[in-house]
């Protein structure tokens, strides 16, 4: 039974998630009854198909008919909350939990006053970096009480409307030459004729965000003391050519990011309730907001609050299954909710082969096969 600092907590997160059109849930579980089943303080579920036709995608989830339910009732947020001190490796499996949700947004509340110590923000900060280092920042928040209640009280925005795409894909833009998978590409077009944007040869804008950070600390640098070192740290300065002393200067995000393109993404943006929630709590958490891109670029406007896209459903085409798949699954694990290997029938056994060795030695257990008859 969850203290009541806690109760108290999720009632105001539930009530939030209600007036901004989500189904809002507390104590949740999502998982098969198994093994180790967290049980979630706060879920927030999108309902898709009250806003989008989904029916032509559904197609793509043959394989696994769950995952397509699962789409149409998104788990949109989930919450963690601690509402008195508690110690790190319990906080550190509040994160643990929250991952292992497979939420779009992630977020960790505690009260930092809810004990005398009131050291528990600054640790879960900590705690918050040493997670997202070593498994990823998916979006994750961390958030004091006291934060949470300026978000709210600040919130006159609540529209729950999600844009339906009106803009069909007729051909495939292939990139870097590429033309060899556009005979796969047209077997799958009817299917995306959907209300969910289609976006080709996508890149998550995350990168950019981080190298507008850099450059923004970079110029703070003084680079008159003779140290090079703290520009290459920021990865403002770079070497071009390993064999030379030549120092080049990163002037966009490509030249000291790995920006992955995938092939197709189908995806929506996010209602402008919740992300005008996430611009409040950009606003609330002060200079904090350092620590997290997406609300860094809302802060900065390198996000609009009408255009904060999800990328739901990624997929890359492959004409052959080899190492140059292995990248693309890898991409779209890491960048979707949902990644699928669009491949020809007669590579199906070999492209299963690729997904089942992800899911098993990196935990890469988003990614589906469609083959398709060439």
């Amino acid at each position: 039974m969850p203290k009541e600092d806690t109760l108290e907590i999720q009632g105001k997160i539930r009530d939030l998630g209600e007036k901004l059109g989500f189904i809002s849930i507390i104590e949740e579980t999502l998982h098969e009854k198994n093994l180790y089943v967290p049980e979630y303080d706060v879920v927030w579920y999108l309902d898709l198909e009250k806003h989008l036709e989904l029916e032509n995608i559904e197609e793509f989830f043959k394989e696994d008919p769950k995952i397509f339910e699962q789409i149409k009732r998104l788990p949109f947020a989930g919450f963690e909350i601690e509402g008195s001190s508690t110690n790190s490796k319990y906080q550190l499996g509040n994160f643990i939990n929250l991952y292992g949700g497979k939420f779009i947004y992630n977020f960790v509340i505690v009260n930092n006053y809810g004990h005398g110590e009131s050291d528990t923000y600054r640790r879960g900060i900590k705690i918050k970096h040493y997670f997202a280092e070593n498994s990823g920042d998916k979006n994750i928040i961390f958030l004091d009480t006291s934060q949470l209640d300026e978000s709210i009280e600040r919130l006159k925005c609540f529209d729950n409307n999600i844009e339906k795409n009106d803009d069909f894909l007729d051909s495939r833009v292939g990139f870097g030459g590429e033309t060899r998978s556009k005979d796969i590409f047209d077997k799958i077009k009817p299917f995306l004729q959907t209300d969910l944007i289609v976006r080709q040869n996508y890149s998550p804008i995350i990168s950019k965000i981080k190298h507008q950070i850099l450059k923004r600390v970079g110029k703070h640098v003084d680079s008159n003391v003779g140290d090079e070192f703290p520009l290459f740290f920021l990865r403002q300065d770079y070497y071009k050519f390993p064999d030379k002393n030549d120092v080049s200067k990163s002037r966009q995000a490509r030249d000291n990011f790995y920006i992955p393109k995938l092939d197709l993404v189908l995806g929506f943006n996010a209602p402008k309730g919740f992300t005008s929630w996430l611009l409040n709590i950009a606003e609330s958490i002060k200079n904090d907001y350092a620590h997290y891109p997406i609300l860094y670029g809302l802060k900065e406007k390198l996000i609009s609050i009408n255009d904060l896209f999800v990328p739901l459903i990624s997929m890359e085409i492959e004409t052959s299954v080899n190492k140059h798949a292995n990248g693309g699954i890898y991409n779209m694990s890491k960048n979707s909710y949902i990644g699928i290997i669009v491949t020809k029938s007669k590579d199906k056994n070999m492209a299963k082969n690729h997904v089942a060795f992800f899911k098993k030695e990196l935990g890469l257990n988003n990614i589906l096969n469609y083959p398709v008859d060439i």
